[in-house]
């Protein structure tokens, strides 16, 4: 977090320096066209300087006619170019930031949207996991009920034989004449 706060400084300086060439550029060739030094450049160079005054005129509590205003607000040609250079190079400055921070936002988005995605599927994964196991749990109680079953049926067949409660000499000796009398 310490390198942001440098860098959110160094990043817009940046960004004007490299603006500067291509302000120094369309001063330039803004002279050698008619078209954009007429109809682009110095008339919104000059609205936007009228309005500036305008502005401050207000913003100090001075009132003053509109002649006196477009008096106070004009300027020369070559002033006007240069305004008009910088005022389009500030708005092609701020769309590209804008751009950056609409493609910082969709990248944002996706990663939010894939990381949302693959917490889903470890989600669906656990619930699915946790119904094979539930269904393991409840087969391995029909396993038990079932043992249990043939368990209590060999526990009668036991107590159901005619030498349970005997002592296991007796059981020995009557093995023994049961198989002397078999021969």
């Amino acid at each position: 977090m310490v390198l942001g706060i440098p860098l959110a400084k160094f990043i817009p300086e940046a960004f004007k320096a490299f603006s500067k060439p291509i302000v120094n550029v369309l001063k330039k060739n803004v002279t050698k066209s008619p078209f954009w030094k007429d109809t682009v450049f110095i008339p919104m160079a000059k609205y936007y300087n009228k309005q500036s005054v305008r502005t401050r005129l207000w913003t100090q509590g001075i009132r003053r006619t509109k002649e006196q205003i477009e008096k106070s607000s004009q300027m020369s040609e070559e002033a006007a170019i240069e305004l008009g250079a910088e005022i389009v190079a500030n708005t092609f400055t701020f769309i590209i930031g804008l751009l950056a921070i609409l493609m910082q936002q969709s990248i944002s988005a996706a990663t939010e949207r894939k990381k949302v995605e693959a917490e889903e599927n470890i989600l669906q994964r656990i619930e699915k996991n946790q119904l094979e196991l539930h269904r393991k749990v409840l087969e391995l109680g029909l396993d038990l009920q079932k043992q249990d079953t043939k368990i209590r049926e060999l526990n009668r067949k036991v107590l159901s034989l005619p030498q349970y409660g005997t002592l296991p000499q007796q059981h020995e000796k009557t093995n023994i004449s049961k198989s002397v009398e078999a021969f």
